[in-house]
Parts: structure tokens; C-alpha cells; sequence
């Protein structure tokens, strides 16, 4: 079935050597919808595959638009002798047969037709001329052995799920686990983590013992981790004390130069009276 983009079919659009057995249509996107996959499943899949069967069950498979699943499709599907399978979100690349064996062939087909016509000269298709365009490239891509690979690709045909597990990602795997080591490392729960503020004698092991630690391509131990925090916190306990003195200090300095200077102010306004009376 072919889905115009207008709102009503116009037969100069159908060449007169197209097959009896295609069927057209239009809609105003361009787009498929529910109605369109109704008409599809009743005049085309229903008929054709029945010559085919002959009574016996169908099976139709499909992806989870939501045109595929409406009341009326399941209940045609349930009345014709028809099994619905719907394939699983976002599989329809490795399981559906056409987009595995088919759809790949007909874009390329399609690519080189209209490439023909551009080097051509021609911008823009015409209708008519699209739909013999496309009988030319639906046979170039729907050919048996097409078809038939479509069919094993998604390891429906011979049954074969292994065919599809094997193209799924395989899960990253674990990086390995470092067995820990225990050598030394109490002694920065000694120093730094129960002693503050500490000496510098065990200090300065502490750091040795930390920065052979991290030197090595071993995973760090918690309390290597601890000694870690802790350090930075004591540095910044630091640079805080630090900073508080100074700003102390500035203050101590502003409050003996406000001292000073008042001091000259008052000696000078007493110089002054001083003068006056004299």
C-alpha cells in the first residue's frame, strides 16, 4: 500500500501499467494511521496471505505502532484465523525480517533511482513517475533470497535465537577486585585519627605511610580514606587559625592607630585652647 500526502487519490497518479494487486491511499501527513493499517490488514494481508495458507493459521508480525494494536486490527486478526505478534520496544533492527533483510536493499535501490534523476537535471518527481520508480525498485529489492535472509537474520527461519542474542551488547565487565593490604595501615589510625592535635614525630610517619599508600596501584583501605579527610580537614583548620590571628592582629592595629590618632586630635584642640587664652 502506498500513502499519498493529500487529501484525496487522484488517479493521473497511478501509471496504467501498475500492478492490479497495489493499493493507494492518502492522508494529509503523509503518515500511516489507524485506518490505514485496518485497510492494509483487510485488503491486502488477509486476502493475499489466505491464497496462500489456505485456511490454515496466519502468522503476522509486527512492531508496537499504534496502529497495529487497535480494537478493530485484533479483532479482524481474531476472526480471520490470524496470530498477532508484536515485537518487543525498540527490537524491530534484529527481530523484524524486513528491517533486517529488506529495507536496507530498498533505501540503496531507492538512493541510486533518485540519483539517476537528479544528475538528470529533474529537481522534483513527479508523482506518476515515483510510482514507476518504485515498482523498479521493489523488485531489485524484494527478491527471494531478500526475503529469505530477512527471515534467518532475525533467526525466525530456521528457529535460532542464539543468531539474535549473540548481536545484543554484552554487559562491561567488573574491573577486578585488589585484595587489600594491611601493612601499615593502623598506624594512621594511631597518629591522625586519635590523636589531636597529633605530634609531629607521628605526623610525619603518618604522611610517609599515607603517601606510599597512594603511590601504589592497590585500592586505597578506609582508613587510608579516613586519614585522607581528616588531613585535608586539618589543613583547613589551619589556614583558619592562621587567619584569625591576622585578622586579630589588623584589628589590635586599627584600635591603637584610632587610639593615636585621637590622642593628637585632643592634644591639638588643647594646644589650641592654650593659645586663646594666651
Amino acid at each position: 500500500m502506498v500513502i499519498f500526502k493529500a487529501q484525496n487519490t487522484n488517479s493521473a497518479w497511478i501509471p496504467q501499467n501498475t500492478p492490479p494487486d497495489c493499493r493507494f491511499s492518502t492522508s494529509t501527513s503523509g503518515w500511516t494511521s489507524n485506518n490505514h493499517g485496518y485497510e492494509w490488514l483487510r485488503k491486502v494481508f488477509e486476502p493475499e496471505s489466505r491464497k496462500k495458507s489456505k485456511n490454515r493459521p496466519r502468522l503476522l508480525i509486527m512492531d508496537g505502532h499504534s496502529s497495529h494494536i487497535t480494537g478493530d486490527m485484533i479483532a479482524l486478526c481474531m476472526e480471520s484465523g490470524i496470530d498477532l505478534l508484536i515485537l518487543p520496544p525498540h527490537c524491530s533492527h534484529l527481530l523484524q525480517p524486513l528491517d533486517v533483510g529488506v529495507y536496507g536493499p530498498l533505501k540503496r535501490y531507492h538512493a541510486q533511482e533518485v540519483d539517476r534523476y537528479t544528475r538528470a537535471g529533474i529537481q522534483r518527481i513527479k508523482r506518476a513517475d515515483w510510482v514507476e520508480l518504485f515498482q523498479r525498485i521493489r523488485e531489485k529489492a524484494l527478491t527471494s533470497q531478500n526475503i529469505q535472509s530477512g527471515w534467518k537474520g532475525a533467526g525466525l527461519i530456521p528457529f535460532s535465537p542464539r543468531r539474535v542474542l549473540n548481536s545484543l551488547p554484552l554487559p562491561a565487565p567488573e574491573p577486578p577486585c585488589t585484595p587489600q593490604t594491611s601493612t601499615n595501615i593502623m598506624d594512621l589510625d594511631l597518629s591522625i585519627l586519635k590523636s589531636s592535635p597529633p605530634d609531629g614525630t607521628e605526623l610525619k610517619h603518618a604522611n610517609s605511610v599515607f603517601n606510599t599508600a597512594l603511590a601504589s596501584n592497590e585500592s586505597l583501605a578506609s582508613p587510608t580514606r579516613r586519614y585522607a579527610k581528616n588531613q585535608l580537614v586539618e589543613s583547613q583548620n589551619a589556614e583558619l587559625t592562621i587567619l584569625r590571628k591576622e585578622l586579630q592582629e589588623c584589628k589590635e592595629l586599627l584600635q591603637t592607630r584610632k587610639k593615636r590618632t585621637k590622642g593628637k586630635r585632643n592634644y591639638r584642640a588643647n594646644l589650641c585652647l592654650v593659645r586663646r587664652k594666651c
